[in-house]
């Protein structure tokens, strides 16, 4: 599609697509300068003055290839020439609200010019993008397996932030290149483990690069590349639904393009309301005074993105916040509510009336329980979404539970609050309002458990996932009882998803268990215990550590990197991507009877 379109705009079209490919990469490049490094004012207005440079030369370039290829996209050439009409006409309108920004106590001068220019600059990098997009209709692109081209979206978010995490800019002190892809790789795996502190090690650019990597991670490259080519009226084929539709496990592919949308959209809503409700319970006494809004709104994509990183050395248990129940709550929702995965979340308000219509059924139908009935299956809800809320319902409530045995506390409030919030914050979220060291083994057995299934596909969470562990215990539940098939909530389970299950399973449990032995032989002098929690941690994306993180030799760092990213992917994606789609057999041998006891 893509060839064709080029083919159809001529030489000179193939020019201005030269030239347009020039201005991005050139707006790239002044965009990473200006950010990563420091920016005298004499500098600054020769960045200037070559930005608007490009802004004329982009303008020349869009109004030639929307003269040239009609097929165009209307909706992407308007929005495209408009913003940069824009913000080249008003430069300073753009650079005074800025610096006028709540008197000029949230954006220095300085920066509210820079800030302006960086925004045109964006506007620069859009069509420069929107090419690399089209190349994913391109033959050899084409060609390649949605897994690989997943894999692939992480494996260059993390290259990226590395890169960017190591600009001047960024740290307060600089770190080294193996600290940087540490950081990185826990931020786009929502992972939240860290080797340096959050807080002081990294200037404000530094945690605004974090927070970018991890909305991009808990998001999903491939997810915000698909909005961005709907957003601006690109489209995506049928082949970019089919790849989304195998991530999203979505069999309507007509569906994928108001998916993708649902999912962006949902999720900076649900981070706005989040960052707005911890705002509002942190006002009264802020952590740290003129930093409120950003903390705020830090905090909310963390959790919501199941990360765990905070602009706080201590975290959630920070003095000024560690007894602020409100925030906790807010931080809690946001954690299941990202946990849960999209799908769940769609079938959400669904749910709400088939449970409030079922009430009100019974009431008016009191002696008619048949028509009751056929009401209350009008609004059925996806076996997916049952089985997803029943066993995180489950596990948060063992969880809770688990604390109380494993700890022998007393009944108390605070240990009541203590248990629940590390139930939830377990399953792959990572904060912490205690300290983990100074649990028991008996608890780590029990929270290694919880931070190995984790949360549920299409989420933002890590670990095995809830419906695999649903489908494995049904499973054994059908060897016990002799049944031919698994049976779960009036349906029947398909083989090969039971079958991926288990596999998923057994690699997981292999790959963690390599994990702690290549871990416990790099760093000998380190607690087994704490050893295995963390590679448990890492392996669920959960962020939660006994204090070892920042001790582990660069070997163990490396491992740890790595099972972040295998635990963020899944295991099998992992596999698929590596050595293709499995493929059917077209022969069965004779059967073999072997002794199993």
């Amino acid at each position: 599609m893509a060839q064709s379109s080029i083919s159809g705009i001529g030489r000179s079209g193939i020019a201005l697509l030269v030239l347009q490919t020039f201005i991005g990469l050139s707006a790239a490049g002044l965009l990473v300068w200006e950010l990563g490094w420091p920016v005298s004012a004499e500098i600054a207005d020769r960045l200037e003055r070559i930005t608007w440079g490009l802004v004329l030369a982009a303008l020349f370039a869009e109004a030639g290839l929307a003269w040239k290829n009609r097929r165009q996209s209307r909706l992407r050439r308007w929005i495209v020439l408009t913003l940069l009409i824009t913000l080249a006409a008003g430069r300073f309108g753009l650079e005074r609200p800025l610096r006028d920004w709540m008197g000029g106590h949230v954006v220095h001068p300085r920066a509210a010019a820079l800030g302006a220019l960086v925004l045109v600059q964006i506007t620069l990098v859009v069509p420069f993008a929107l090419r690399l997009i089209g190349l994913t209709r391109l033959r050899f692109l084409n060609r390649t397996r949605p897994g690989t081209l997943f894999v692939g979206s992480f494996l260059l978010a993390i290259l990226v932030g590395t890169l960017m995490l190591k600009t001047p800019n960024a740290t307060a002190a600089g770190i080294g290149w193996l600290d940087a892809l540490f950081t990185s790789a826990s931020a786009v795996c929502v992972t939240g483990l860290i080797v340096v502190d959050t807080e002081t090690a990294f200037t404000g650019q530094g945690q605004l690069i974090v927070l970018l990597l991890i909305q991009a991670g808990g998001l999903g490259m491939m997810t915000l590349t698909y909005f961005v080519a709907l957003l601006v009226g690109q489209g995506i084929n049928l082949r970019d639904r089919a790849r989304l539709g195998e991530l999203f496990s979505e069999e309507n592919l007509a569906k994928m393009g108001s998916t993708v949308w649902k999912i962006v959209l949902c999720t900076f809503a649900i981070e706005t309301i989040g960052a707005f409700l911890i705002y509002q319970a942190w006002s009264d006494d802020p952590p740290r005074p003129g930093r409120l809004a950003w903390d705020a709104s830090f905090h909310s994509v963390s959790a919501f993105c199941n990360a765990g990183f905070s602009t706080f050395g201590d975290g959630l248990a920070e003095p000024a916040i560690a007894t602020e129940r409100l925030s906790q709550v807010v931080v809690m929702v946001l954690i299941v509510l990202g946990g849960l995965g999209f799908a769940v979340l769609s079938d959400l308000p669904r749910l709400a009336l088939r449970v409030v219509g079922a009430g009100l059924d019974r009431l008016r139908f009191r002696h008619r329980p048949q028509e009751t009935r056929s009401s209350y299956e009008a609004r059925r809800i996806s076996l997916h979404t049952r089985l997803v809320l029943k066993t995180s319902g489950l596990l948060l409530l063992l969880g809770a539970a688990g604390f109380f045995l494993a700890e022998g506390w007393s009944l108390s409030g605070e240990r009541v609050w203590e248990a629940a919030f590390n139930s939830v914050t377990a399953r792959t979220a990572g904060f912490n309002i205690s300290d983990f060291g100074s649990y028991g083994f008996a608890t780590v057995v029990f929270l290694c458990g919880l931070m190995f299934v984790g949360g549920s596909p299409g989420g933002t969470a890590g670990g095995v996932k809830t419906t695999t562990l649903a489908i494995a215990l049904g499973e054994l539940r059908r060897l016990v009882r002799g049944h031919a098939s698994l049976h779960l909530g009036n349906r029947r389970i398909a083989r090969d998803v039971v079958e991926r299950s288990t596999a998923t399973l057994v690699l997981s449990i292999l790959w963690v268990g390599f994990a702690i032995l290549a871990v416990s032989l790099a760093d000998s002098g380190l607690d087994p215990v704490d050893v295995i929690f963390e590679c448990f941690s890492a392996f669920g994306t959960v962020g939660l550590s006994r204090g070892i993180t920042s001790e582990l030799s660069s070997v163990s760092k490396l491992v740890i990197v790595v099972t972040m990213f295998v635990g963020r992917v899944g295991l099998m994606t992992l596999v698929f991507a590596l050595f293709g789609n499995p493929v059917p057999r077209r022969y069965e041998l004779p059967d073999a009877r072997l002794p199993l006891n």
